[in-house]
């Protein structure tokens, strides 16, 4: 790290330690010496991949987003043995001695480099692969940064952010990227850490399937539920996600979280907690459950743990103390020792709020963190919880809100009236169901003081259908996120391991020609759901790869299943055309006055994150173009939007959706640019190409 750049980042509150590691990688690493000593070498071993992780994550967003015009006012240099090409009106001086230093550093031959100027002395230097559609970014190689002392290879995230936030200091909101500089800083060394976990946990991986003779990861856990029916095979592939949020540089920031507590409940590091529960007195509870006219908020949890009434009527007695008084509300162990304590601290004084200790529920934690899979002895569990734990993940801290909590229950019954409608696609396009919500609740009376927003956020959790109760012995349901994650048996993505498998079933001998008949198959099972909904009924699901789950036979995908409700957005005028009777929780984002709340809803996670992120790696591992790819799902989209257009009451919503879906330029939304922005506004979004346009302007 040159002495430059470490000056700039000491001037925020000194994240090094003396041997030259992050004061979060020296947490880190102290945490192994004292518990995991095997993990420390490969650790170490580790930590530049780490740092890489983030950083390209990094420079890829802000490319993308063109921060502080680092796409704009970038010059492309193309590199072809000794010649070196760069796209600017004149080589002046400055552009004479840039190219100059890169000529005595040997850059490699055949790639394109972009080159961002800092200063009249100094320039950003980042290497790009290709540019797919959205402009999704790809780095490939280090990142140099050229100055008086040289060429040298920027190491960490954080320096980058150094080194653009020094070229227009002024311009910028200090907190802001002091706090994103932290966030870099922690994520990087937990992505080391995830690493050199699973750099072990392959090796053990694959000597198991060596002895049983199995040859790929789908193999092993079609195998596994075989031989062991308590075996979660959907959890086991939600847990390979170790990278993360494809896009988002913060993707394994956890802010407020010591790296203990990261090891044990992380889903990277098959993390378990125990589920605990809190007692809430009643006046100051809310909740909904899936059952309208059950009045006792409390039967839906006991009767899938029958042990839980029993403990805590036996704790509750001692206190002078009637559990009927209380809704009890599931806990992570974290936020149990972590946050409870000091945000409720005059309600625990009060008894208003009241732990139960003698009664926990292990359980897997998913690559969400917060949902957690109970890990039943003898019989799947019929569900998955979703519980509030107050630290900083991606760009939100994951505690739950009330309109989430209320609205889970709300939204399953409008979702179920809505499949029953739509029989056809009900076959392939499954919702996983939330059956209740509960939450803690300031009586309005009261005074504000500064713990109170915090109140109705972190004693919430959402009671939700498993996913692996919608799968029979030879199918699998895996996450999109673990789609694209290295398989642990033969290395390859998940991903290219059922397309080989597809392939073989089917005796094709061209990988190519099955990849592409894969992929038409997928996306002609995803994209009538979430495009029917919008189209007919309003509703725009939040289908990116963490809420989408593919069950796959034979290593054909055979039907969808879709999660969470808590970031939907439901357009109220369409919705009102079916004169459905739904009451969401006050004041609720999830009903929304504008339609482009709605499509950017759905176009961003749906065929940004989700289909892009597919057709990216189709071309990379498989080499089909990406033009040919795009041209598939339009082509899906068209088919899906005729047939709801020659139903005459859905014409116009047709026209205004396949309108803004096949603009010339759509919102990209902008992750970084959020960080970096003052706290308090709401999504931020950048203009990119839209992949769809091409094809819909030539049929115009």
């Amino acid at each position: 790290m040159s002495t430059g750049t470490t000056q700039l980042l000491k001037k925020e509150q000194s994240p090094f330690n003396q041997g030259g590691l992050f004061n979060d990688e020296v947490k880190v690493l102290n945490f192994l010496k004292s518990n995991e000593p095997q993990l420390v070498s490969p650790y170490l071993s580790s930590l530049e991949k780490g740092r890489q992780g983030i950083l390209r994550r990094l420079a890829g967003s802000m490319l993308r987003e063109d921060i502080m015009g680092l796409t704009s006012n970038s010059h492309d240099l193309y590199v072809i043995g000794s010649i070196h090409a760069l796209n600017v009106p004149a080589i002046d001086e400055y552009w004479q001695t840039m190219i100059g230093v890169l000529h005595n550093y040997e850059l490699k031959s055949g790639k394109v480099y972009k080159l961002y100027p800092l200063s009249k002395r100094e320039c950003l230097v980042i290497p790009v692969s290709r540019t797919y559609a959205f402009n999704r970014v790809e780095i490939d190689g280090v990142i140099l940064h050229i100055s008086q002392a040289g060429v040298k290879t920027i190491e960490h995230a954080a320096e980058f952010l150094a080194l653009m936030r020094c070229k227009e200091e002024a311009d910028n909101e200090q907190s802001s990227w002091s706090k994103l500089a932290q966030e870099v800083i922690n994520g990087s060394a937990n992505l080391a850490l995830s690493y050199a976990y699973w750099d072990l946990k392959k090796k053990e991986l694959q000597q198991q399937a060596k002895e049983q003779g199995i040859s790929t990861t789908i193999d092993w856990v079609l195998l596994k539920k075989k031989q062991n029916r308590e075996f979660d095979s959907s959890l086991f592939f939600e847990q390979l996600s170790i990278e993360g949020h494809n896009l988002h540089p913060g993707t394994k920031t956890k802010i407020g979280m010591e790296a203990e507590a990261v090891f044990r409940y992380a889903p990277e590091f098959d993390g378990v907690t125990d589920i605990k529960f809190v007692g809430i007195r009643k006046d100051y509870a809310e909740w909904g459950v899936i059952e309208e006219k059950q009045q006792d908020a409390n039967v839906f949890l006991f009767k899938e743990y029958p042990r839980l009434p029993e403990a805590a009527e036996q704790e509750f007695s001692e206190y002078g103390l009637t559990i009927n008084d209380y809704v009890f509300v599931p806990v992570h162990s974290w936020q149990l020792e972590k946050a409870i304590p000091e945000i409720y601290q005059q309600e625990i004084q009060e008894q208003v709020v009241v732990p139960v200790r003698g009664f926990v529920v292990p359980s897997g934690a998913t690559s969400s963190f917060r949902t957690v899979v109970p890990l039943m002895n003898g019989e799947k569990p019929k569900y998955a919880i979703k519980v509030a734990v107050n630290s900083q993940m991606t760009s939100t801290v994951r505690s739950i809100s009330a309109n989430t909590t209320n609205n889970a229950a709300v939204f399953t019954r409008l979702i179920r009236s809505v499949m029953q409608q739509e029989q056809d696609l009900a076959e392939t396009f499954v919702p996983v169901c939330e059956c209740a919500g509960y939450n803690f609740k300031m009586k309005e009376t009261e005074k504000c003081f500064e713990n109170d927003p915090l109140k109705s956020r972190n004693l919430s959790a959402v009671i939700r259908e498993n996913v692996e109760t919608f799968t029979v012995l030879d199918e699998v349901a895996i996450v999109g996120s673990s789609l694209f994650a290295e398989s642990p048996i033969t290395e390859k993505p998940i991903l290219i391991e059922l397309m080989e498998s597809y392939a073989k079933k089917r005796k094709e001998t061209s990988l190519r020609k099955a990849a592409f008949q894969f992929f038409s198959e997928y996306v002609s099972i995803a994209l009538p759901g979430f495009l029917t909904l919008m189209v007919k009924y309003g509703i725009g699901l939040e289908g990116h790869l963490q809420n989408s789950v593919m069950v796959f036979k034979e290593g054909r995908p055979v039907r969808m299943l879709f999660r969470d409700w808590g970031g939907a957005r439901i357009y109220r005028n369409r919705l009102q055309q079916h004169q459905v009777q739904v009451q969401f929780y006050p004041g609720s984002v999830t009903v929304t006055e504008h339609l482009k709340e709605m499509h950017n809803k759905v176009f961003y996670t749906v065929f940004q994150n989700h289909c892009g992120e597919l057709v990216l790696q189709v071309c990379k591992h498989i080499g089909l173009g990406e033009g040919e790819l795009w041209q598939e799902i339009y082509r899906i989209c068209e088919k899906v939007f005729g047939q709801l257009e020659s139903l005459p009451q859905y014409a116009e919503s047709v026209r205004m959706d396949r309108k803004a879906l096949y603009q010339a330029e759509v919102d990209h939304k902008a992750l970084t640019k959020m960080r970096l922005e003052p706290e308090g506004k709401d999504y931020s979004y950048a203009a990119v190409p839209n992949p769809l346009y091409e094809f819909n302007r030539k049929e115009d």
